[in-house]
């Protein structure tokens, strides 16, 4: 399933990216399911080597294969 997404980074030392990407992942009705497979896209690396405190959000911009999803997003929060 092909889907174009826009992934927001923040840390807690302040620095922020954004970045849209088309990615393909597995169809999969759980929804669940399918944020573990985007949770790979989350990151961009900064602060690889330090414990920063990130919020990675997923924001779903676009799925011809299922147009109910353009506009949901989901969260990841760690310290």
């Amino acid at each position: 399933m092909t889907l174009t997404i826009k992934v927001e980074n923040a840390y807690s030392d302040g620095h922020e990216s954004e970045q849209v990407e088309t990615v393909q992942v597995e169809p999969s009705e759980d929804l669940e399911e399918l944020w573990e497979q985007l949770e790979e896209f989350t990151g961009d690396g900064h602060g690889i080597d330090s414990d920063l405190g990130y919020c990675y959000v997923v924001t779903v911009l676009d799925s011809p294969d299922r147009p109910e999803m353009v506009g949901l997003s989901n969260e990841w929060v760690g310290a």
